[in-house]
């Protein structure tokens, strides 16, 4: 079993920082989790409480030791909990990954999300994982995350049944990725939860 690293050091840019989730994060979670647009656009817990957060946070390790996600609070300059980004669906031998994200309220048309998806995509591409592409599915109708994936450099790679966009990372190093079929990345066997 393939377990999925940290970045290590923690990644920080643009006025924001990522790191692992914490206990004293409970209240942060469970109020994105009542927040309407959270609600909208990513699968959150019934009976979204204090408690499920708490349990949700202290699967973290598990989830990323054995590769199902890597989940980082986005912090703000002053160490506040603004949003979320993470990792999921990791294919090892095909190099490919899901993206998603979710930004609080208050901190929504900061560019918060922007930088967290644009450092956590950067850091994917490059060692360790060194994957080849990053990809996230949003909602036609989600125009708040289509602009934050093409705000960090993702590009359409394909439009489903009106579904959802699928986007791909494009950083200068790996414009588009190489070897890559388009209809099996934007396919059924890559799902993932989106996030808003």
């Amino acid at each position: 079993m393939k377990s999925m690293p940290l970045p290590m050091p923690a990644l920080a840019g643009g006025g924001v920082a990522l790191r692992p989730w914490r206990v004293d994060d409970v209240d942060h979670l469970v109020s994105a989790w009542k927040d309407p647009e959270v609600l909208r656009w990513t699968p959150v817990p019934d009976d979204a409480g204090p408690e499920k957060a708490a349990v949700w946070i202290a699967g973290a390790r598990h989830r990323l030791e054995t590769a199902i996600a890597l989940d980082l609070v986005v912090v703000d300059g002053g160490g506040t909990a603004v949003g979320e980004v993470g990792l999921s669906d990791l294919d090892h031998d095909g190099r490919v990954a899901q993206i998603g994200w979710w930004t609080a309220a208050h901190a929504r048309g900061r560019g918060v999300a922007t930088q967290a998806v644009s450092l956590l995509a950067r850091w994917a591409l490059g060692p360790p994982l060194n994957l080849t592409a990053v990809l996230a599915r949003i909602h036609p109708d989600n125009e708040g995350s289509l602009a934050v994936a093409r705000a960090a450099g993702f590009r359409t790679l394909a439009t489903r049944d009106n579904s959802e966009i699928v986007i791909v990372a494009a950083t200068p190093q790996r414009p588009r990725p190489a070897g890559i079929d388009p209809d099996v990345l934007a396919g059924e066997e890559h799902k993932t939860t989106q996030r808003g």
